[in-house]
């Protein structure tokens, strides 16, 4: 065999292996959004609540090889959110990615600095953020989306010294392909 005839045999050979497996590759993605908004507690004590998001991280379901699984990183966008906006329905989105389809158990919305003003006084307010990963099993279908709304809260516990304003999630929403799969609290 010449040496043309090997390099188009080779050729051949990438072509028919190499590229319908890109072509699975990109197929074996879907897309994960998630937006948040605030539930009604003691949003109406502030005129601003903006809170600036890190990043939201989302942990893959561990397989076989638990020890080799890690929180993937999601950049927010935008990063700063006025939570007086988005009360009851209205909802602002903070993350769309397309990402590896898969089984997920873990969410954690990670804020950098919440910062208050008070429509009373007009003065800052501290709103200490004890927001934590959230244990929440979903699943992103290649092709397909999952659509995760987080319901915050603010709660005022100035009635428990030396507590005040927190803010935490309250519950939230879970759809794939439009379909409403599990919602805390119910109803």
């Amino acid at each position: 065999m010449t040496k043309s005839a090997r390099f188009f045999w080779a050729a051949l050979w990438l072509l028919c292996f190499l590229v319908p497996q890109v072509d699975a590759a990109e197929s074996d993605r879907g897309n994960f959004e998630v937006r948040i908004k605030d539930h009604r507690d003691a949003i109406g004590d502030f005129s601003k609540l903006i809170i600036v998001i890190d990043m939201i991280s989302i942990s893959p379901k561990p397989g076989l090889m638990f020890w080799q699984t890690d929180w993937k990183d999601l950049a927010a966008s935008p990063t700063s959110v006025d939570l007086t906006q988005y009360v009851g329905t209205k909802t602002v989105r903070v993350v769309r990615a397309s990402i590896d389809a898969g089984a997920f158990d873990g969410v954690h919305l990670q804020i950098k600095a919440v910062n208050g003003v008070l429509k009373k006084s007009q003065r800052v307010a501290p709103v200490k953020n004890t927001i934590g990963p959230l244990k929440l099993s979903f699943q992103v279908p290649a092709r397909g989306e999952t659509l995760l709304v987080l319901d915050l809260t603010v709660m005022d516990l100035s009635d428990h010294p030396p507590r005040g304003y927190e803010l935490s999630i309250k519950g939230y929403e879970l759809y794939t392909n439009g379909k409403l799969i599990d919602k805390v609290p119910p109803g």
